[in-house]
């Protein structure tokens, strides 16, 4: 298994025994050359690859931990019945539309992929986020172990990986404000496309480059905290230190772990959309569901496929 810590190397001692300290150009070229003599990243199928082999491993640890999440969401969080509320209007749109050819049910797959995750009230979305939280933490745990060459049961893997909850929660607080240029810049530039210069192509324009812009700021500050999110879960790991070390573990292959990054929602919506889409055509009773089903997975796949990117980048 690879070491998910490190320690710093001792910087070279100088004549006389004095610590000779790199200028900051020296530093810059030292670290790339570090990068330059790691293996190269694996690329997206091959993670994905990677992700299909763990589940086929231990298929049975980690689909327990899938099933206790599926129950506990849909006993305390309604989840089922607001993926039935959220197709039901869907599929009356449907049938308003002109029936259930390819194109209306890729728009009902879109819709449906919307509204996942709502809930009719406040508290049954506050209970579907305190689950999710607690549903990463098992899985974080639960890999690192399985990876390492322990089985773990499901009982043991939610009572034990409980311990780094607040750390893990101050670095979601910060990936949340790390993505707010997005969030209030998709906000305010739809605003004023629709509001204040309605129609024109000269504010859409600008609002797309607007908003292009925010969204790539975000995305290239979340693009190394989200494996801080592996990192923290370490023993006597604080949440700063975990952030410092998930930027130098992304430093100066950035673009390289952005296109992985983006490829991961673009392949769960991919193959969702493939399962999805003929079901609602041929057989929409069961789509909420299956959909319910293939999102709980959704989310063990991503934080498995993450994670095998976190431990490449160790490598």
């Amino acid at each position: 298994m690879a070491k998910e810590v490190k320690k710093p190397r001792s910087k070279p001692a100088a004549a006389g025994g004095r610590v000779r300290k790199l200028t900051k150009k020296q530093s810059r070229a030292k670290a790339k050359k570090n990068v330059k003599a790691r293996q190269p990243l694996p690329g997206s199928f091959r993670l994905s690859w990677r992700v299909a082999l763990i589940f086929r491993q231990h298929w049975r640890t980690l689909g327990g931990i899938v099933l206790v999440y599926l129950l506990l969401n849909i006993i305390f969080a309604s989840g089922i019945s607001n993926a039935s509320t959220a197709f039901s209007t869907i599929k009356d749109d449907l049938q308003a539309s002109g029936g259930y050819n390819l194109w209306h049910a890729a728009g009902g797959f879109a819709s449906l992929v919307g509204s996942a995750g709502a809930s009719g009230s406040s508290t049954g979305s506050t209970l579907q986020s305190v689950l999710f939280v607690i549903e990463s933490l098992v899985i974080i745990w639960t890999l690192r172990h399985l990876l390492s060459g322990q089985q773990m049961p499901v009982k043991q893997a939610y009572y034990r990986s409980m311990t780094p909850l607040i750390p893990f929660l101050l670095v979601i607080f910060v990936i949340i404000i790390q993505l707010l240029p997005v969030t209030i810049g998709a906000t305010v530039f739809a605003a004023i496309a629709t509001s204040v210069f309605p129609g024109t192509a000269v504010a859409s324009v600008f609002s797309a480059i607007a908003f292009i812009l925010l969204a790539g700021w975000s995305l290239y500050m979340v693009c190394s905290s989200i494996f801080a999110l592996y990192i923290v879960t370490l023993p006597d790991m604080q949440p700063r230190q975990a952030l410092r070390s998930a930027r130098d573990l992304v430093s100066y292959r950035r673009l390289a772990v952005i296109r992985k990054v983006l490829f991961l929602p673009i392949f769960v919506l991919i193959v969702m959309g493939l399962v999805i889409v003929p079901l609602i055509i041929f057989a929409s009773a069961i789509v909420p569901a299956v959909f319910y089903i293939l999102s709980m997975l959704a989310i063990l796949f991503i934080h498995t496929y993450l994670y095998s990117l976190y431990r490449g980048m160790l490598e």
